[in-house]
């Protein structure tokens, strides 16, 4: 196959010009095969630097699904956000492999929730090299709830503090304000958009919140009685609403048959008729009491990850939210 070169500019030596390329070409492919192939991508690497300004997105590395979303939509095009869970992995109980050591120790920003919500999180760090890596805790200067566990002092799986605090969209409008602030430290030029992405994510916020006030306004019932442990609590408080759950906030507890006795004696004495539980968690306990109070089971999703069916179907934070509203008013009776 022939290979013809054009040179930019002609004068009266074209003719002797394009003859010695064409004797001199085959050589010069010859010498550029024999360059080691190492060598030959570091120059066009710098070549391609040299030809233009190449920015590298931010990398951020989430350790729950509604930090992954508030960080994808802060960051936008200027950042590659990826979530440290994989579908379905319950944070309490999931444990890192070797890969995850170096996908952290590759990212520029690690954004966690903090107050004990992800134990294993500590040791993880520890192991990336250099044992730092640059994070945010969300939970960081924030009011939390106090625990209130049935399994007795120092026994709760997460601690003295409540950390679901995604559950109360006012608190989440804080957590976005700080993603947007420390993006703009690792990423100068990219504050403008930061911000801008960040004051459209916390409009979206105080819709949701203002939906869920207006929503849960005429309800019938507020006891959000739950077959599970006790992830709704700030949503609970933010509302007006009263959670009951069968062991408190230890997502490891098992629920002891005097347990189960009062809060059927519970329901009957208020009338409850419909009991939540989560979608992480197999709705076995959930149907017995239902069962025992003539009653029903709707589904609530506590949002710390995704089912991988979820995720296929790119099922996002405000999706899940806005079902949980619609089986609140559903479970409680609203108008």
């Amino acid at each position: 196959m022939g290979i013809s070169l054009e040179l930019g500019c002609r004068d009266g030596h074209d003719a002797t010009k394009n003859r010695w390329i064409q004797a001199a070409l085959p050589g010069i492919i010859r010498g550029v095969i024999s360059i080691p192939r190492a060598f030959l991508a570091s120059v066009l690497t710098l070549a391609s630097l040299g030809s233009g300004p190449l920015e590298a997105k931010v990398r951020v590395m989430a350790t729950v699904f509604p930090l992954g979303e508030f960080a994808t939509a802060v960051a936008g095009e200027r950042g590659q956000v990826d979530l440290l869970l994989p579908p379905g992995a319950g944070v309490h109980t999931w444990q890192p492999r070797p890969g995850d050591i170096r996908r952290l120790a590759e990212c520029n920003l690690l954004i966690f929730i903090g107050a004990n919500l992800e134990p294993w999180l500590p040791g993880l760090v520890k192991a990336v090299p250099g044992g730092k890596v640059r994070s945010l805790e969300a939970t960081a200067d924030l009011s939390l709830l106090e625990a209130e566990d049935k399994d007795g002092p120092g026994e709760s799986g997460h601690g003295p503090l409540d950390p679901h605090v995604w559950l109360d969209f006012d608190i989440d409008s804080l957590i976005v304000r700080k993603i947007a602030d420390v993006l703009s430290l690792i990423d100068p030029a990219g504050r403008p958009e930061f911000m801008a992405n960040a004051d459209k994510l916390i409009a979206r916020l105080r819709d949701l919140d203002g939906k869920f006030r207006n929503g849960l306004a005429g309800c019938q019932g507020k006891d959000i009685v739950l077959a599970g442990h006790g992830a709704f609590g700030y949503l609970a408080r933010r509302y007006g609403l009263v959670q009951t759950a069968l062991y408190g906030l230890s997502p490891d507890a098992q629920p002891r048959p005097l347990d189960l006795m009062k809060a059927v004696d519970y329901c009957r004495e208020k009338g409850i008729r419909t009991i939540f539980f989560e979608n992480s968690v197999a709705p076995d306990l959930s149907r017995t009491l239902a069962r025992e109070i003539g009653g029903r089971v709707l589904v609530l999703h506590a949002g710390h990850n995704l089912t991988r069916e979820q995720k296929d179907r790119g099922v996002g934070f405000f999706e899940l939210m806005e079902e949980n509203l619609k089986n609140l008013r559903d479970g409680l009776g609203c108008r």
